[in-house]
């Protein structure tokens, strides 16, 4: 048995979604706290739907962004903010810790997905604003670790979404920036192709050293916003969307891994855990109660048997496996996402 703390979104927090489907003792059992709390653990909820990095490290409103004329809204208000609706999950996680400080608290940090979700509209800023939010979600992780208390951080990282049923249009959205970059890249590449234009009398030296000079630039800075490999794994045959998002979660978590192998911190690598082919989710991007199986599955596995005062390690568990098997994270910059 373990004292675990969540902290962040849906990824922990899907009671709203659970109550949608049935009534509030369900949903309380099937939800991922639940599941967590029937595995006889002790569970203290920071975790709040549609919460971003912003909203962890500064406060913000339980609920702002579920339907409001949904019946499963008042139950879920009920049991998340009984007494006030704005919040401050940090210092709420300091309280919390501070009334048992000889006990060892186990802090499971899932956040990021919805500071991506907010900005899906804009593709393009989505992209440019990954170092701020990097930059947020490491700040966590450092003021989590530095909470005055017995604490144990485990980082979850957000999962792919369902690729099913596309509700938010992730996958449509990200289809389009793929191809885009694909066909900028591989104009690039051609472009690069200009002295053998040249020895072949084609065109001239000077043209071809000029369309050479603008295929290098151009191809070196469509690679800084999204990377060459995107086209690499287009061109093995792999979706246009699944290609560019597994590449972006990689350029993403890099800071991230970075930060779990220096201070030793464990995580759940849902990347590498979730099948988006399979039915594990609710509303395209919630988890439903298989998809919370999973992940509370994963993170009593990383209590029980982690090493804390050891290396950082990634579990994961692919399809077909019975239980979670995990590996060192000893080179983040190596660390892929598989393409189903």
């Amino acid at each position: 048995m373990a004292n675990i703390k969540t902290l962040g979104d849906s990824s922990i927090d899907n009671l709203y979604w659970m109550i949608k489907l049935g009534d509030l003792n369900s949903a309380k059992r099937k939800c991922v706290e639940g599941q967590l709390r029937q595995m006889g653990h002790i569970v203290s909820s920071h975790a709040y739907d549609g919460f971003t990095t912003r909203s962890v490290l500064g406060g913000d409103s339980i609920g702002a962004v579920l339907p409001t004329n949904h019946p499963a809204f008042q139950s879920y208000m009920k049991e998340k903010a009984p007494k006030q609706r704005a919040v401050y999950p940090l210092a709420d996680l300091q309280d919390k810790i501070s009334q048992e400080p000889k006990t060892t608290h186990h802090v499971v940090i899932s956040v990021g997905g919805n500071d991506f979700r907010v900005n899906l509209q804009r593709p393009w800023r989505l992209i440019n604003d990954i170092p701020k939010i990097q930059e947020r979600y490491c700040q966590i992780v450092k003021n989590v670790k530095s909470l005055n208390g017995r604490v144990k951080p485990i980082l979850v990282f957000q999962y792919l979404t369902d690729a099913n049923q596309d509700y938010y249009g992730i996958y449509t959205i990200f289809g389009i920036l793929g191809i885009l970059a694909v066909t900028i890249h591989l104009s690039c590449i051609a472009l690069l192709t200009a002295p053998i234009w040249a020895l072949a009398g084609s065109i001239s030296t000077v043209s071809a050293t000029i369309t050479t000079s603008i295929g290098a630039i151009g191809l070196y800075g469509s690679h800084r916003i999204i990377p060459l490999s995107v086209t690499q794994k287009v061109l093995m045959g792999n979706k246009f969307s699944l290609s560019l998002i597994t590449e972006m979660m990689q350029r993403f978590y890099q800071p991230v891994l970075e930060l779990a192998q220096k201070e030793g911190i464990p995580i759940l690598d849902l990347p590498n855990t979730f099948n988006p082919y399979e039915p594990l989710y609710d509303s395209g991007i919630e988890p439903n109660e298989a998809g919370g199986q999973l992940i509370a599955k994963g993170i009593d596995h990383i209590v029980t048997h982690h090493d804390f005062s050891g290396k950082s390690k990634l579990y994961s568990k692919s399809t077909g496996q019975s239980v979670y098997s995990s590996i060192d994270n000893e080179n983040p910059t190596g660390w892929t996402v598989r393409v189903p």
